[in-house]
């Protein structure tokens, strides 16, 4: 469908050009011939040809202008004829500029297209913190600007050893299977981890290039190598493969090295927001461990909590964004109860009124206490919700069924059935066999039931098979 419009595009221009080019001709024999001043509008279908239509475009327009301009004669009343000296010369002239404009808004659109490159670039950096999905937009846009077949971007180990896969696109699954490449191994990488950009016309002869049999198998011949680096710090390596021999141009040079910086920039402040909550984490963890350390039977609560709910959301194949947000609201859901005493929190289920009260607003406290941190608002829903029942007679706002956000339903399988093996001071945990049948009981009215069943069969208890007529008919032995 586009290549239609273009078309009907290009027709469309190449009629109004010529529609230029006969009323300049008309206009000029109006004049009184090729001495008057209307000689020169001929320029405009010329400019207009090379902008739209390219070399070619531009090239026939000015042919056609000068073969238009040297019918006209000299002087339309005397009937002069044009010289031939000035039929060439205006055609030498036509065609420079024609090729020359045409150059030019080339060279504009390509300058046009690099920025339009940089920029998505550069905002694919600055709209996420997440490394590799803004390294796999550098690499898939330094493929399309030089036409490369793929690129692959490595970096160092923290030992500096090993260059290991961070993003790539073009490349095979067999051959990105090599994995982590020893630095010690390859001169190829020495040299660019030495801050050198490096060129390889032909990895099959040349002895820098370590896997030739990998790459004449993936149909990469010439290579382009660039360091990642920030300030004098060189911490990985951007490669640009090509199928055939390939000299990489200044502007290819250029725009790879604009990729590497951005790439370099994108490193930098992904591992400094990973310090930060790495930190955060930390320091909400142990502020969790310090809340639950009150209560011996609540003591790494959070921790297991955490770990079915990671297990659950597998299980429901969460992507890794989903998955970061229940690991941070499985291990701060019971953060509001900081403001329960120790004294309640040691008499467990013997509340009096007020600590009852206070231990059924603690998903409101901790909401409270985590809503000014702007990053953990993904994770407030799961945190306030998570004592809701599937039949709509929880706390605090009696949500029923699919009203009750997803997050929120995975923390309560995972809740329920760590207070199931953990127990409570007046009564012990259960065995994994007792859990399940227990947890199963509270499917359907407590918890999702749909949920639940996958939650057990994650962690290896199928839903037990209905018993025969026989065997209903039979007093259940456990009752």
């Amino acid at each position: 469908m586009k290549s239609i419009w273009r078309n009907r595009a290009a027709i469309g221009v190449g009629a109004g050009i010529g529609a230029m080019l006969a009323i300049v001709t008309l206009l000029t024999y109006l004049d009184g011939g090729a001495s008057g001043s209307f000689i020169h509008f001929y320029y405009i279908p010329i400019v207009v040809a090379s902008f739209f239509l390219g070399d070619l475009g531009g090239i026939v327009t000015a042919f056609a202008a000068a073969l238009l301009a040297a019918i006209v004669p000299l002087n339309v009343a005397t009937g002069m004829p044009q010289p031939w000296k000035d039929i060439i010369i205006r055609l030498v002239l036509f065609y420079f500029i024609g090729i020359m404009t045409a150059r030019l808004f080339a060279k504009l659109e390509e300058r046009r297209a690099d920025a339009a490159s940089l920029l998505n670039v550069s905002s694919s950096v600055n709209a996420s913190l997440r490394l590799s999905e803004v390294l796999r937009t550098i690499a898939e846009t330094a493929v399309r600007i030089t036409a490369a077949k793929a690129c692959s971007i490595r970096l160092l180990s923290r030992d500096r050893n090993e260059l290991t896969p961070a993003a790539s696109y073009g490349l095979s699954l067999d051959y990105l299977a090599k994995g982590p490449l020893r630095v010690a191994d390859s001169p190829l990488d020495q040299e660019v981890l030495a801050g050198r950009t490096v060129t390889i016309l032909d990895v099959r002869v040349d002895p820098r290039f370590r896997y030739r049999d990998e790459a004449a198998a993936e149909g990469i011949v010439s290579v382009l190598c660039m360091p990642l680096r920030r300030g004098s710090e060189v911490f990985g390596v951007l490669r640009v493969y090509s199928q055939v021999r390939h000299q990489w141009s200044r502007r290819e040079r250029r725009l790879l090295q604009a990729f590497a910086d951005q790439a370099s920039v994108a490193i930098h402040n992904a591992r400094l927001h990973e310090n930060l909550r790495r930190s955060y984490w930390e320091t909400v963890n142990a502020l969790a461990r310090a809340i639950e350390a009150k209560d011996p039977y609540t003591l790494g609560h959070s921790e297991r909590v955490t770990d079915y709910a990671l297990q659950l959301g597998r299980a429901l194949e969460l992507d890794p964004e989903g998955l970061e947000i229940l690991r941070f609201a499985a291990t701060l859901h019971d953060i509001g109860k900081i403001g329960l005493t120790d004294e309640s929190l040691a008499r467990g289920g013997h509340l009096d009124m007020s600590d009852e009260i206070s231990l059924r607003m603690h998903p409101l406290i901790g909401i409270s206490i985590l809503q000014p941190i702007e990053f953990l608002a993904p994770v407030l829903p799961a945190v306030r919700y998570h004592h809701e029942r599937w039949d709509g007679k929880g706390h605090p706002e009696g949500l029923a069924g699919e009203e009750i956000p997803l997050l929120a339903r995975i923390l309560a399988v995972a809740n329920a059935y760590d207070r199931l093996r953990t127990g409570t001071p007046g009564r012990g945990g259960l065995s994994e066999t007792e859990a399940a049948r227990a947890l199963r009981r509270l499917a359907g009215t407590e918890l999702d039931p749909q949920l639940t069943e996958t939650f057990l069969e994650s962690l290896g208890t199928p839903k037990p098979r209905p018993r025969s007529d026989a065997a209903r008919a039979e007093p259940d032995s456990a009752a």
